[in-house]
């Protein structure tokens, strides 16, 4: 489940039915209840009187304080990663491909799923299983709030290359560069979500 809400199976404010559920994966009522119970603990969802569970929809200060924590995190994670051996490094450049033909193709849900998979393979290629764990806590809730953002608000080709920047960085052992440059396209998504979300 958690892992469906974060490729956007399941968008910001989509009910969960505990019957539905149980149909669609074959699950006792009891272990969907558990599952819920972790989502509800992981902030992925909220239970909501009179409504039940839904996929948790992230307020301007929820947005604001993710970013403000994802930022230095993913930043080390960029400035590990150009310091990583080039075996590990040699998945971004396959992951980057794929966003490449979402962008031709203006595919925005396509582009957006690429964009978690490109986040999470630069984590993996900084090596640290604690600051991977910790990254997949914090970018869930916003992986799944940018399916239900992104068409129209995201500009897939200007978050494409501020990708590039990073993975230049990368490629090229500058830590230092790989980490400005995660910055620096953080922070332009940060401002863009909540542009966004403020009309």
């Amino acid at each position: 489940m958690k892992e469906a809400i974060a490729r956007g199976e399941y968008l910001p404010g989509a009910h969960l039915v505990e019957a539905q559920l149980t149909a669609k994966y074959g699950a006792s009522r009891a272990t969907v209840r558990e599952v819920l119970r972790r989502l509800l603990a992981d902030d992925l969802v909220e239970h909501l009187p009179y409504r039940g569970v839904q996929v948790r929809r992230l307020s301007m200060a929820d947005v604001v304080e993710l970013y403000m924590v994802r930022e230095p995190i993913e930043a080390l994670a960029a400035r590990l990663a150009a310091k990583a051996p080039k075996a590990a490094q040699r998945p971004l450049r396959g992951l980057q491909r794929e966003a490449a033909g979402a962008v031709r193709a203006r595919d925005h849900i396509r582009f957006a799923r690429s964009n978690a998979s490109l986040h999470r393979a630069i984590a993996a290629a900084a090596g640290n299983r604690s600051l991977l764990a910790v990254l997949g806590r914090l970018n869930a809730p916003l992986i799944g709030f940018q399916f239900a953002s992104v068409d129209g608000a995201l500009d897939i080709a200007r978050a494409h290359a501020e990708h590039q920047a990073v993975l230049d960085a990368i490629f090229a052992r500058d830590p230092v560069a790989a980490e400005a440059a995660m910055r620096r396209h953080l922070r332009a998504t940060r401002d863009l979500i909540l542009r966004a979300m403020s009309i």
